[in-house]
């Protein structure tokens, strides 16, 4: 607005507002909170992606409902620290189940080591339910047989030692490969893998002397119908031919 006043013009400037520079700007500290808060719950399920079973378990006790009892948190969970266990590693919570899962894995563990040959044809792996120990044929019978080899009687005698002190029960599984005919002796490959298992079996019972309830024990026969490896050639085929010790709770009967 210009004003005359003796001659000389005067030039008067109203500036309206005056917010734009603080309400254009105000985005971004929105922005960078959203970015932030979604950076935190990514790395979150990360973290809890990466989580060993047994971490999953502790976790979840702390996120139970508050109004939960801690002697029911004390009966779900036992505070249980690992043989192998070293200065400066906490102690875990686990599950009576994950405890006893966990204490099997570590005698199979010292089982295998106890010879450089089982070990190197074994395998040690778990589910919900119980513990898998993998032996391979080249252990425990010759192809197209049954009769187990005398190397056979220390890895069963160590099944046996686990099963007298462990509250488990045992299914034994057979399997053989895709070109085992059983040299006559059996009529398929079905009745080959399960004289196999039987034949665990009955070294197992015979060990425990009369200790091991046979109701504790299952012999199951899975011919070729299992394989772990494509059979794509002879090296192959031995690792197909094995026999699977299956450790689990009484309460389970999943095999």
């Amino acid at each position: 607005m210009a004003k005359s006043k003796g001659g000389t013009t005067i030039i008067i400037k109203k500036v309206v507002g005056g917010h734009a520079a603080h309400h254009g700007g105000s985005w971004k500290v929105a922005f960078a909170d959203f970015m932030t808060a979604m950076m935190a719950f990514f790395l979150l399920l990360w973290l809890i992606a990466a989580l060993k079973p047994q971490q999953k378990e502790s976790l979840a006790l702390i996120f139970k409902d508050a109004k939960t009892d801690k002697s029911d948190m004390k009966a779900a969970a036992t505070t249980f620290i690992p043989k192998d266990a070293k200065v400066g590693i906490p102690e875990m919570n686990l599950s009576q189940q994950d405890r006893l899962k966990y204490e099997v894995a570590m005698l199979i563990k010292e089982l295998l080591a106890q010879d450089q040959e089982v070990q190197n044809n074994s395998g040690i792996s778990s589910d919900n339910a119980g513990v898998l120990m993998q032996v391979n044929n080249s252990v425990m019978f010759a192809p197209n047989s049954a009769v187990l080899k005398p190397e056979a009687a220390k890895i069963l005698e160590g099944v046996t030692n686990i099963l007298l002190n462990q509250k488990v029960n045992l299914v034994i599984r057979g399997h053989t490969d895709d070109a085992e005919n059983g040299s006559g002796l059996y009529p398929s490959k079905w009745e080959l893998s399960a004289a196999r298992a039987a034949a665990a079996l009955r070294f197992i019972l015979a060990k425990g002397d009369g200790a091991i309830a046979p109701t504790r024990l299952h012999a199951v026969g899975y011919a070729d119908s299992r394989p772990l490896v494509p059979v794509i050639n002879d090296e192959n085929r031995a690792v197909n031919r094995r026999v699977e010790f299956y450790y689990h709770s009484p309460e389970d009967e999943r095999w």
